[in-house]
C-alpha cells in the first residue's frame, strides 16, 4: 500500500452521489447475536441503513455495501445544550454492534443530557452487507489444510478484500458526514481500539477525542502481535489470578491453599489426549472461557476446575471424552437450566467434526474477525514460523494449548500489502484503559498503546482481569473518563488505579506485582505468587 497523503480523506467527495443520501430512520430490529443489554433504554433509539462505496480506495457509487446504524438520540445537534455524538464499537468483530449505542448510553448517564450515541453493524456482520468465499481441501493433507485453503481462497476474493478495518474506518467517518456533524467522539473496546487507532490516524480532523478500552498494541503494523501474546496472557491470568483466588477460597472449592499445587493437580488431571479433550469440551460447553473476560464468571470456572480434577482422580478404567465431559458438566455448580444448555452445546461440539481422509471438504467462510485480522497488516507466512512458535509457546501456555488455540492461523496463508497508517502529532486526544491481568488484550498491549500513541494517557487498573474496563464503578477510574468526555483535559500523567475485590472477597489481593507510577512491573511475571498478600493501598 502506498504512503497516504496526510490530508484527511474527504468521504463526501469519495462517495459522490452517495453523499447526498438521506437516512431513513425506523424502529430497530436487533439481531439475536447482539441484543440490547438488560435494562438498556431503547425508547430514543432508531435505526437506518446507509449505502457506502464497497471499496473506499477505488469508489464506485454503483457498487455499494449496506451498513446498518443505530442512534440513541437525546437532542438535536443544533440545540445549544448539545455537546457531542459518541460513535461506539464493542470489539470482535464477530457479532452485531447495532445495539451498542444503548449500552454506552446506559453506562454514561452523566453524559446523556448533552450527548447522542451511535453504533453500527460493521460491514460483514449483523444487518449490514456480508461477504464470503468458497474453499476446498482434503483433510489427508494435514491439520493445516483447512487454514491454508481458506487463506489462499479468501485472500483472492474481491468482496472479502473490502472487509477490512481501513474500510470500516471510512464507514465511520461517512456516518459522521450523513449525520451532518463536523466532529464526533469515538469509544472502542478491544478490537475497537485497533479500529479506533486506524480511524484516528486517517480522520483526526473529524474527531474530538477518543477512549480506547482494553487496547491492542496499535503501535504495531500487524495485529498478529496481539494474537501471539494472548496465549500467554490467558495462562498468566489462570495461573496468577484465578488459581490464587481458588486457593484463597479453599472453604468453597476444597483444592487446598497452594496455587502451584492446584495448577500441577489440574494439569495432571488433563495429561492424556482423552482427558485434555474432555476438559476442552467441558470448558466450552459451560462457557467457562467467559471468566477470562470478566471475573464475575470465576465461581463457575472454579467449580469447573474442581469437577475436572475430581473426574480424573475418580480413576475410571477408560476415558471416552464426551462421556467424561458430560460427568464433569453435571458436577459444575450452575443452575439446572444452564446445565441443560451445556449438555446441548456438548452434543454439538462432539458432533462438529467427522472428516473422512481422501474425501474433499468444501465450505463457505464468512468470519469477519479473520477477514480483518488477516488484511490489516502482514502476518508471518507459511508453516515453519508457526510450528516453531507453537513449540515455544506450549510450555508457557498449557491452558491455551489445552483449549486447542495453538493452531496455525488462516492469516499464515493470506498475503497482504496493507498496514495501519502511523499515527502522528495530529492524533486525537485519547485515553487508554487497561487491566493488569486481561487475557484477551494482555497488559503489555494496552500499556504500549497508552504510552506509545501520540496525545494519549493511560489508566491502568492493578490486580484486575476484566476485559472492558469502563465503567469500572470506582471514582479513580471513571471520573477522569467522564470529565474527559465532558470536554475536560485528559490526565496529565499515567493513572494506576486499585482493582476491586474478586467475588466472595472483601479486599483486593496482589496477584502479580504492584505497578509503579508509570504502570510498569519491576520484573518479568513470576510463575506463582503468594495468594494471601493483600494489595497495598493506592
Amino acid at each position: 500500500m502506498e504512503n497516504r497523503d496526510p490530508v484527511t480523506p474527504d468521504v463526501a467527495a469519495l462517495a459522490g452521489p452517495l453523499a447526498d443520501q438521506e437516512l431513513v430512520w425506523e424502529a430497530c430490529d436487533f439481531n439475536d447475536d447482539g441484543p440490547p443489554l438488560p435494562g438498556a433504554d431503547v425508547s430514543n433509539v432508531e435505526c437506518a441503513t446507509m449505502k457506502v462505496p464497497r471499496d473506499w480506495l477505488d469508489p464506485d457509487p454503483e457498487v455499494t455495501w449496506d451498513v446498518r446504524i443505530s442512534q440513541a438520540r437525546n437532542l438535536d445537534p443544533a440545540d445549544p445544550e448539545y455537546h457531542t455524538t459518541i460513535i461506539t464499537h464493542p470489539g470482535g468483530p464477530y457479532a452485531s454492534g447495532l445495539s451498542y449505542s444503548t449500552a454506552v448510553q446506559m453506562y454514561t448517564p452523566q453524559l446523556r443530557p448533552t450527548t447522542n450515541y451511535v453504533s453500527f453493524d460493521q460491514r460483514g456482520l449483523g444487518r449490514s452487507s456480508h461477504a464470503d468465499c468458497e474453499y476446498e481441501y482434503d483433510p489427508s493433507d494435514g491439520p493445516t489444510a483447512a487454514a491454508q485453503a481458506i487463506g489462499e481462497a479468501c485472500s483472492q476474493d474481491p468482496e472479502v478484500a473490502t472487509m477490512t478495518t481501513e474500510q470500516a474506518a471510512y464507514d465511520i467517518d461517512f456516518i459522521r458526514h450523513l449525520l451532518g456533524l463536523e466532529t464526533v467522539t469515538y469509544m472502542g473496546y478491544s478490537y475497537g481500539t485497533w479500529l479506533g487507532t486506524w480511524y484516528g490516524s486517517l480522520f483526526s480532523d473529524n474527531i474530538e477525542r477518543m477512549v480506547l478500552d482494553s487496547a491492542t498494541d496499535s503501535t504495531q503494523e500487524s495485529i498478529q502481535v496481539l494474537y501471539n501474546a494472548a496465549h500467554e496472557g490467558r495462562d498468566r491470568q489462570f495461573r496468577l489470578h484465578m488459581l490464587n483466588w481458588i486457593a484463597r477460597n479453599d472453604a468453597t472449592f476444597g483444592l487446598g491453599t497452594d496455587p502451584e499445587a492446584i495448577w500441577r493437580r489440574y494439569f495432571a488431571a488433563t495429561s492424556t489426549p482423552e482427558r485434555t479433550l474432555a476438559a476442552r469440551y467441558a470448558w466450552n460447553a459451560v462457557n467457562g472461557p467467559v471468566a477470562f473476560s470478566n471475573p464475575i464468571g470465576y465461581p463457575a470456572a472454579g467449580s469447573l476446575v474442581v469437577s475436572i480434577i475430581a473426574e480424573a482422580e475418580a480413576a475410571a478404567e477408560s476415558v471416552v471424552p464426551v462421556e467424561s465431559a458430560a460427568r464433569i458438566i453435571d458436577q459444575v455448580d450452575l443452575p439446572d437450566h444452564l446445565i441443560v444448555a451445556a449438555h446441548n452445546r456438548l452434543a454439538g461440539l462432539a458432533a462438529a467434526s467427522h472428516e473422512e481422509p481422501g474425501k474433499p471438504i468444501r465450505g463457505t467462510f464468512d468470519y469477519v474477525i479473520e477477514f480483518t485480522a488477516c488484511t490489516d497488516g502482514q502476518w508471518t507466512q507459511g508453516l515453519d514460523y508457526w510450528e516453531k512458535f507453537h513449540e515455544r509457546t506450549a510450555p508457557l501456555a498449557p491452558l491455551s494449548e489445552q483449549f486447542g488455540l495453538l493452531v496455525t492461523p488462516t492469516c499464515a496463508f493470506w498475503p497482504t500489502d496493507s498496514k495501519m497508517p502511523t499515527p502522528d502529532d495530529s492524533f486525537p486526544q485519547t485515553i487508554v484503559l487497561q487491566s493488569e491481568l486481561d487475557s484477551m488484550t494482555p497488559f503489555e498491549q494496552g500499556r504500549a498503546a497508552g504510552t506509545g500513541l501520540p496525545n494519549t494517557s493511560l489508566i491502568a487498573v492493578d490486580n484486575e482481569s476484566i476485559h472492558g474496563v469502563f465503567p469500572y464503578g470506582t471514582v479513580e477510574v471513571d471520573r477522569p473518563v467522564i470529565d474527559f468526555l465532558l470536554g475536560g483535559n485528559r490526565p496529565a500523567q499515567t493513572i494506576v488505579a486499585a482493582g476491586k475485590p474478586l467475588p466472595l472477597e472483601q479486599v483486593t489481593y496482589e496477584s502479580w506485582a504492584p505497578l509503579d507510577a508509570n504502570a510498569e512491573h519491576a520484573a518479568e511475571p513470576p510463575l506463582f505468587t503468594d495468594p494471601t498478600r493483600v494489595a497495598p493501598p493506592r
